[in-house]
């Protein structure tokens, strides 16, 4: 056996110290690094189901901001409606107390017209009938003619008419 020569016991001797180094390896070296392995895994995945979850909640609170954002729209709209209502109502219930001032301040002028009306017709007729006091009163102390009693008239009615 010039070549090749195999020795048992050295090769027993070798796979005892494979398996030692393996098993020593295994335990110091493998396993800790295995559950280092496992344990950034695991931090990854919580990482991620993390993000996941944060993504939906972000997705939650964009339709929760689109939400009332519509609805902040809508009470804009419903409130600028309201106002628009309020001083449409405003303006027609002004329109309505100025006409209805107007009315009674011309039903006032009216009544007022009407009284000044009535003692101008009053005054007119004390005067009248003081100037037929007065007619009469000459008529009676100068001795009339016809004549005389005409031009007395005349005179009376151009008074009256002036």
């Amino acid at each position: 056996m010039n070549g090749l020569e195999f020795d048992w016991k050295i090769l027993v001797g070798q796979i005892v110290n494979f398996a030692i180094l393996f098993f020593i390896l295994k335990l110091l070296i493998y396993k800790p690094f295995l559950n280092l392995l496992k344990t950034r895994r695991e931090k990854i995945e919580e990482g991620i189901n993390k993000s996941i979850e944060a993504e939906g909640k972000l997705g939650e609170l964009r339709d929760l901001k689109d939400k009332m954002e519509r609805e902040n729209d809508e009470k804009k709209k419903e409130i600028l409606l309201k106002a628009q209502e309020e001083a449409k109502k405003r303006s027609e219930e002004s329109a309505k107390k100025a006409e209805e001032e107007k009315e009674t301040l011309l039903l006032k002028a009216k009544k007022e017209a009407e009284e000044i009306k009535e003692k101008e017709k009053e005054a007119t007729k004390k005067k009248t009938i003081e100037n037929a006091f007065i007619l009469t009163e000459k008529l009676l102390k100068e001795s009339i003619d016809e004549k005389k009693g005409k031009e007395i008239s005349e005179d009376f009615l151009s008074k009256i008419k002036s």
